[in-house]
Protein backbone atom coordinates (compact mmCIF):
# COMPACT_ATOMS: atom_id res chain seq x y z
CA UNK A 1 0.00 0.00 0.00
CA UNK A 2 1.55 3.49 -0.65
CA UNK A 3 1.31 6.33 1.72
CA UNK A 4 -1.21 7.80 -0.27
CA UNK A 5 -3.60 4.99 0.03
CA UNK A 6 -2.35 4.39 3.92
CA UNK A 7 -3.56 7.94 4.66
CA UNK A 8 -7.04 7.64 2.54
CA UNK A 9 -7.76 4.24 4.46
CA UNK A 10 -6.91 5.78 7.29
CA UNK A 11 -9.08 8.73 7.22
CA UNK A 12 -12.05 6.56 6.06
CA UNK A 13 -11.69 4.42 9.44
CA UNK A 14 -11.03 7.72 11.71
CA UNK A 15 -14.31 8.73 10.09
CA UNK A 16 -15.93 5.95 11.13
CA UNK A 17 -14.65 5.82 14.81
CA UNK A 18 -15.68 9.62 14.75
CA UNK A 19 -19.72 8.69 13.54
CA UNK A 20 -19.63 6.59 16.82
CA UNK A 21 -19.39 9.85 18.82
CA UNK A 22 -22.22 12.69 18.82
CA UNK A 23 -20.70 15.99 18.13
CA UNK A 24 -17.32 14.79 17.02
CA UNK A 25 -15.76 17.62 14.71
CA UNK A 26 -16.00 16.67 11.26
CA UNK A 27 -11.84 14.71 10.20
CA UNK A 28 -11.65 17.51 6.95
CA UNK A 29 -10.92 20.02 9.50
CA UNK A 30 -7.34 18.96 10.84
CA UNK A 31 -5.37 16.89 7.81
CA UNK A 32 -2.31 17.02 9.65
CA UNK A 33 -3.68 14.50 12.54
CA UNK A 34 -4.79 11.97 9.66
CA UNK A 35 -1.43 10.91 9.25
CA UNK A 36 -0.61 9.06 12.79
CA UNK A 37 -4.14 7.38 12.16
CA UNK A 38 -4.28 3.51 12.06
CA UNK A 39 -4.85 1.61 9.43
CA UNK A 40 -8.87 -0.02 9.02
CA UNK A 41 -8.05 -3.36 10.42
CA UNK A 42 -5.99 -1.77 13.90
CA UNK A 43 -8.80 0.33 14.96
CA UNK A 44 -11.06 -2.10 16.80
CA UNK A 45 -9.35 -3.50 18.82
CA UNK A 46 -5.88 -3.56 19.42
CA UNK A 47 -3.64 -5.95 21.61
CA UNK A 48 -1.56 -4.69 24.46
CA UNK A 49 1.34 -5.29 24.96
CA UNK A 50 3.41 -5.42 27.96
CA UNK A 51 6.34 -2.37 28.33
CA UNK A 52 8.51 -1.29 30.24
CA UNK A 53 8.28 2.39 31.52
CA UNK A 54 11.07 4.53 33.51
CA UNK A 55 9.44 7.82 35.16
CA UNK A 56 10.64 10.89 36.85
CA UNK A 57 8.43 12.64 39.26
CA UNK A 58 7.84 15.14 37.09
CA UNK A 59 6.64 18.33 38.16
CA UNK A 60 3.45 19.39 36.08
CA UNK A 61 0.08 21.61 36.51
CA UNK A 62 -3.19 19.96 36.44
CA UNK A 63 -6.36 21.80 34.90
CA UNK A 64 -6.60 23.46 37.90
CA UNK A 65 -3.77 25.52 37.73
CA UNK A 66 -1.79 23.34 40.79
CA UNK A 67 1.41 22.40 40.91
CA UNK A 68 1.72 18.78 40.71
CA UNK A 69 4.34 16.29 40.67
CA UNK A 70 3.39 12.89 37.92
CA UNK A 71 4.29 10.22 40.28
CA UNK A 72 3.45 11.36 43.90
CA UNK A 73 0.54 13.88 43.67
CA UNK A 74 -1.04 12.34 40.03
CA UNK A 75 -0.10 8.72 39.91
CA UNK A 76 -0.27 8.56 44.49
CA UNK A 77 -0.27 4.47 44.10
CA UNK A 78 -2.84 4.27 41.78
CA UNK A 79 -3.55 2.40 38.79
CA UNK A 80 -3.46 4.43 35.84
CA UNK A 81 -4.72 4.76 32.71
CA UNK A 82 -2.61 7.32 30.41
CA UNK A 83 -3.09 8.96 27.47
CA UNK A 84 -2.27 12.23 25.00
CA UNK A 85 -4.10 14.29 23.53
CA UNK A 86 -4.09 18.43 22.03
CA UNK A 87 -7.05 20.30 22.56
CA UNK A 88 -6.79 21.92 19.26
CA UNK A 89 -6.99 18.81 17.32
CA UNK A 90 -10.54 18.04 15.81
CA UNK A 91 -9.79 14.17 14.06
CA UNK A 92 -8.19 11.83 16.75
CA UNK A 93 -7.83 13.67 19.96
CA UNK A 94 -11.55 14.06 20.59
CA UNK A 95 -11.50 9.71 19.75
CA UNK A 96 -9.71 8.99 22.13
CA UNK A 97 -10.87 11.59 24.64
CA UNK A 98 -14.33 9.88 24.01
CA UNK A 99 -12.84 6.66 24.27
CA UNK A 100 -11.87 7.35 28.64
CA UNK A 101 -14.97 9.20 28.78
CA UNK A 102 -16.37 6.01 28.70
CA UNK A 103 -13.98 4.00 30.18
CA UNK A 104 -14.84 6.05 33.13
CA UNK A 105 -17.96 4.81 33.13
CA UNK A 106 -17.00 1.21 32.29
CA UNK A 107 -15.00 1.89 35.66
CA UNK A 108 -17.71 3.21 37.72
CA UNK A 109 -16.49 3.79 41.48
CA UNK A 110 -13.41 2.55 40.97
CA UNK A 111 -12.31 6.09 39.58
CA UNK A 112 -10.35 7.70 42.48
CA UNK A 113 -10.73 4.92 44.46
CA UNK A 114 -8.17 2.62 42.61
CA UNK A 115 -7.98 4.02 39.44
CA UNK A 116 -7.13 7.69 37.83
CA UNK A 117 -6.97 8.38 34.35
CA UNK A 118 -4.27 10.85 33.31
CA UNK A 119 -4.33 12.59 30.17
CA UNK A 120 -1.25 14.67 29.23
CA UNK A 121 -1.38 17.44 26.14
CA UNK A 122 1.27 17.14 24.07
CA UNK A 123 1.39 21.02 22.87
CA UNK A 124 1.95 22.93 26.44
CA UNK A 125 2.34 25.82 24.37
CA UNK A 126 -1.12 26.32 24.02
CA UNK A 127 -3.02 24.20 26.18
CA UNK A 128 -2.91 25.91 29.41
CA UNK A 129 -4.68 24.80 32.46
CA UNK A 130 -8.28 26.50 31.86
CA UNK A 131 -8.09 25.17 27.89
CA UNK A 132 -7.79 21.97 29.32
CA UNK A 133 -10.21 21.90 32.37
CA UNK A 134 -12.52 23.43 29.33
CA UNK A 135 -11.35 20.89 27.18
CA UNK A 136 -12.21 17.34 29.74
CA UNK A 137 -15.22 18.96 30.45
CA UNK A 138 -16.74 17.95 26.85
CA UNK A 139 -16.17 14.81 27.76
CA UNK A 140 -17.66 14.34 31.00
CA UNK A 141 -14.04 14.40 32.81
CA UNK A 142 -15.26 13.91 36.41
CA UNK A 143 -13.51 13.43 39.79
CA UNK A 144 -10.12 11.11 39.51
CA UNK A 145 -9.49 12.16 35.56
CA UNK A 146 -6.78 14.32 35.45
CA UNK A 147 -5.49 16.80 32.67
CA UNK A 148 -1.94 17.25 32.37
CA UNK A 149 0.62 20.01 31.38
CA UNK A 150 3.79 22.07 32.12
CA UNK A 151 7.16 23.79 29.82
CA UNK A 152 8.03 21.97 26.86
CA UNK A 153 10.52 20.30 28.57
CA UNK A 154 8.33 18.70 31.29
CA UNK A 155 5.58 17.26 28.52
CA UNK A 156 8.52 16.08 26.52
CA UNK A 157 10.78 14.31 29.67
CA UNK A 158 7.07 12.45 30.08
CA UNK A 159 6.15 11.58 26.55
CA UNK A 160 9.58 10.22 26.04
CA UNK A 161 9.01 8.27 28.83
CA UNK A 162 5.54 6.57 28.09
CA UNK A 163 7.31 6.38 24.13
CA UNK A 164 4.79 9.38 22.71
CA UNK A 165 6.69 11.89 21.85
CA UNK A 166 7.87 12.48 18.35
CA UNK A 167 9.03 15.84 16.92
CA UNK A 168 5.74 17.42 15.45
CA UNK A 169 3.19 17.29 17.96
CA UNK A 170 0.65 16.55 15.60
CA UNK A 171 1.84 13.61 14.57
CA UNK A 172 2.17 11.92 17.95
CA UNK A 173 0.54 8.06 17.93
CA UNK A 174 -2.17 7.31 18.88
CA UNK A 175 -1.70 5.47 22.38
CA UNK A 176 -3.20 4.47 25.78
CA UNK A 177 -0.84 2.98 28.57
CA UNK A 178 -2.59 1.47 31.39
CA UNK A 179 -0.43 0.62 34.70
CA UNK A 180 0.57 0.07 37.65
CA UNK A 181 3.24 2.15 38.57
CA UNK A 182 4.28 1.10 42.29
CA UNK A 183 5.04 -2.68 40.67
CA UNK A 184 6.13 -1.32 36.99
CA UNK A 185 3.35 -3.08 35.48
CA UNK A 186 2.69 -1.43 32.26
CA UNK A 187 0.24 -2.37 28.83
CA UNK A 188 0.75 -0.35 25.98
CA UNK A 189 -2.16 -0.08 23.44
CA UNK A 190 -1.81 1.41 20.01
CA UNK A 191 -4.37 2.44 18.25
CA UNK A 192 -8.26 2.64 19.69
CA UNK A 193 -8.79 0.01 22.49
CA UNK A 194 -12.15 -0.05 23.00
CA UNK A 195 -13.37 1.00 26.74
CA UNK A 196 -14.01 -2.14 27.75
CA UNK A 197 -10.49 -3.39 27.14
CA UNK A 198 -9.05 -0.59 29.10
CA UNK A 199 -11.56 -0.72 32.17
CA UNK A 200 -10.61 -4.79 31.84
CA UNK A 201 -7.19 -4.31 32.00
CA UNK A 202 -7.03 -1.71 34.70
CA UNK A 203 -9.39 -3.88 37.23
CA UNK A 204 -7.04 -6.78 36.16
CA UNK A 205 -3.95 -4.55 37.85
CA UNK A 206 -5.98 -3.75 40.59
CA UNK A 207 -6.80 -7.59 41.35
CA UNK A 208 -2.99 -8.03 41.36
CA UNK A 209 -2.33 -5.94 43.69
CA UNK A 210 -5.29 -7.49 45.88
CA UNK A 211 -4.25 -10.38 45.53
CA UNK A 212 -0.74 -9.74 46.66
CA UNK A 213 -2.14 -7.74 49.54
CA UNK A 214 -1.40 -4.18 48.34
CA UNK A 215 -3.14 -1.40 49.00
CA UNK A 216 -3.48 0.99 46.10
Amino acid sequence: MSIAQFRRASACAVAAWLGAFAGAPALAADPHHQHHAPAPAAAGSPVGEAVQVRLNDTALTDQFGRAVRLKTDVMADRIVVVDFVYTHCTTICPVASALLQQTQEQLGDSIERDVRLVTVTVDPVRDTPARLKAYGARFGSGPGWVWLTGSKPQIDEVTQAFGAWTPNFENHPPVVLVGDPKHGKWVRFYGFPSPRQLAAAARELVAARAKTGVAG
